[in-house]
Parts: C-alpha cells; structure tokens; sequence
C-alpha cells in the first residue's frame, strides 16, 4: 500500500503531473478495454450465440470515432488540473485504510453514477444541447467500442465532473474513486457494443441494457438511463414498446 500512496503523491504532486497520469490512464482504459473486450465478444458471438442488433455503421465512423474519443481523453486529462488544486488545499480527499468499506463505496459510487449520467444525458437531449453537443455522439446510429467516449468536447467535460462531487463531500477509499472509471468504461463497453445475446426478457428488464442503448442510438429520443432502467420508468423516458 505504500507503493500505492507514494504513486497517488506523485501523481498529484502538481497539476501537469495530474493532467498526465489522466491522459495516460484514459488512454490505456480506452485502447485496452477495446481490444480486451474485443477478443471477449468474439468468443461470446462464437461460444454464445451473441449477435448484432442493429445495422447502421457509417461510412468512416470509427476513424471519427477515435478522434473525438481522444479528444474527450484530453478534456478528462484537463480536468485532472483543478482536482488537483482541490487536493492540494485538502478541499478533496482519499483513504487508504480500512479496506472493507470499499463493499459499500464502491455500490454508491456505482449508483452515483448511474444519476450523474441520466441527470447529463437527459440535458444533453434537450433540443439546443441536441443541437450544438450530443449530435456528435448520435452520429453513431449503430454504437461501436470506439463510440465509448465519442464525444462533444463539452459533452466529455459534464460527463468528466462525475468525480468531483463525491471527492469533495466524503472521503472514499482511493481504490472506489478508481473502480469508478474502470466501472464505466466496462459499462460503456458493453452498452456500446451492440451485440447481445439471445433473450426472452423484456426490453426494460436490467439485463437488456445493452438493447436499450443501441434502440436509443437508434431513435435518440429515450432510455437516458445506462445500465439500470428505472430512472427512465421514473421520469417515463423509456421507448415505447414499438420503438424497441
């Protein structure tokens, strides 16, 4: 653990220290995830009977994709500054001890930011933030690993300020702020890469979030949720059933 703590201060020692340890380590979350899941799937589709549920790949979509990704890679890196500043005047802090309480911290993180991303998503649906943010993420009709983080530069700096809140009002365990972005690339991931497999579970049942996902890169215009659907049966923004 004193490795751990001794890279932690290191890498939050200043604010370009911080920016490349955010860039760095997006940029392995996005890349490796890409390429472990992509090996994954294939054995899903082989072994599994995953399949594809929609067919919309444009042309030169993942190229755009990967350039906005990195992008929103260097916004998240950007952002790594004023977290910094919050540490440094101890506005911001972590644990390193007691290890147990990451079997509650890491759940509420989980569920954090699973409100966080409606709460953004939802916004970003609106008709002026369609408009001038989102569309660049809805440009993939049919959702890829590379869409992950496809985004508007101001879409992946809302989306970025997920940390912030929790770092400021308690002191969590340093490995449940990292679990956080490792949770939502993996989801991400698999939200993303429309394919699933075969299911006789209702569109909104928790299983099918990644249905949900590629109908709502389909129509756009529900399902603001990710993983779990009952914000959406909350707030009534799920897709009706014929949109599914």
């Amino acid at each position: 653990m004193n490795r751990v703590v001794s890279l932690y201060e290191l890498a939050f020692s200043t604010g370009l220290n911080a920016a490349i340890t955010f860039f760095v380590f997006f940029i392995f979350l996005y890349f490796g995830g890409i390429l472990l899941y992509s090996l994954a799937l294939y054995f899903l589709k082989k072994d599994f009977g995953y399949h594809a549920i929609q067919h919309n790949l444009r042309k030169r979509q993942m190229g755009f994709e990967i350039r906005h990704s990195l992008l929103s890679i260097f916004i998240f890196s950007i952002q790594a500054i004023p977290l910094q500043y919050l540490i440094a005047q101890g506005y911001a802090k972590v644990s390193f001890t007691n290890a147990w309480v990451l079997l509650w911290q890491i759940p509420v993180l989980f569920l954090w930011n699973e409100i966080h991303f409606y709460l953004v998503h939802a916004l970003l649906h609106r008709k002026w933030w369609m408009k001038h943010v989102h569309f660049v993420h809805h440009r993939s009709k049919e959702p890829t690993l590379f869409s992950v983080y496809s985004f508007h530069w101001f879409e992946a700096f809302l989306l970025g300020t997920v940390i912030f809140l929790p770092m400021v009002l308690y002191t969590f365990h340093f490995f449940a702020i990292l679990c956080l972005p490792v949770m939502s690339i993996i989801l991400n991931l698999m939200g993303h890469s429309n394919h699933e497999g075969h299911s006789d579970k209702a569109p909104q049942h928790i299983s099918r979030f990644i249905f949900r996902h590629s109908m709502h890169h389909k129509w756009s215009n529900g399902n603001f949720g990710f993983m779990l659907p009952y914000l959406d049966q909350l707030f009534n923004t799920k897709l009706p059933k014929n949109k599914n």
